[in-house]
């Protein structure tokens, strides 16, 4: 799911001497956490990098699966994608940096679980708590990282993140930033607490039952389905197993604008995909 969250004045995020400047490698990495994340203690500085002329800062989210799907919650112990992109309305910034830490909702503990850091982004580790951030000024404010979703009972995740667009002219002045929250819940369990079994119509999905892509996703009406061959039976199913949808798709195209906004799963002939439904 996209989330992309403007700067207001009562996020104003000022990090002196944090996210530019002095630690321009990334703020974690000299011992300073500036995302306002419960425990991160007072490091943000708001009286600093202020009066600049990029307008409004935006951090821009996007969560996705194994499958390439962008979600909008988690599945216990699944590997994630995340892209992170920082703008901002005016200007034209020297560049952008970010941090990031996931916090449980339920008692503030850090997840700890980001890898596979992609080009300028470092994942560094303060205070036993680990943070993705920028290893340097980045010109596109596009940064990639990976993350592994904890095991089943967690609950809600929140990613707290502050982001800057900077002058890089050495000092605090002349900058714009922003705080940002995003929180992903934990996909419910299906679990039927009576018998210890999956309710009826859940089914069981091996590794070998893919090859469903739709287009586009998230989807509001209108699908293409790659993958489902003309006249080929396809079913819809929620997440809890429960059959949504049965029909027999012509020209690869089927029409989900009955469809409740969530996320759903398609199968077919031993094939499934994954969409969102908006």
């Amino acid at each position: 799911m996209k989330h992309n969250y403007l700067l207001l004045s009562s996020f104003l995020l000022v990090i002196g001497g944090v996210l530019f400047t002095s630690n321009a490698s990334g703020p974690a990495s000299n011992g300073n956490r500036a995302t306002n994340a419960p425990g991160d203690g007072a490091t943000k500085c708001t009286s600093c990098h202020t009066g600049g002329s990029f307008g409004d800062v935006s951090i821009d989210l996007t969560l996705t699966d194994g499958n390439g799907a962008e979600v909008s919650e988690y599945a216990p112990g699944e590997v994630y994608s995340i892209s992170l992109n920082v703008s901002s309305s005016m200007g034209t910034p020297s560049g952008f940096g970010f941090q990031a830490i996931a916090i449980t909702d339920v008692d503030d503990t850090p997840v700890n679980s980001f890898s596979n850091a992609g080009s300028g982004v470092q994942l560094s580790t303060s205070s036993s708590r680990q943070y993705a951030e920028h290893n340097g000024p980045s010109a596109s404010g596009a940064f990639s990282f990976d993350w592994t979703a904890p095991s089943a009972g967690t609950g809600a995740v929140t990613f707290y993140m502050g982001a800057n667009a900077v002058n890089a002219n050495g000092n605090n002045g002349g900058d714009n930033a922003v705080l940002v929250e995003v929180s992903f819940a934990e996909m419910a369990d299906t679990t039927d607490t009576n018998s210890n079994q999956p309710p009826a119509g859940l089914f069981a999905i091996s590794p070998q039952e893919t090859g469903i892509q739709v287009f586009p996703n998230p989807v509001q009406d209108i699908v293409q389905l790659k993958g489902i061959t003309n006249n080929q039976l396809v079913e819809v199913y929620s997440i809890k197993g429960e059959l949504m949808l049965s029909e027999t798709v012509k020209a690869s195209t089927m029409n989900l604008a009955r469809l409740e906004s969530g996320v759903f799963i398609l199968r077919s002939e031993g094939k499934v995909g994954r969409f969102i439904k908006l």
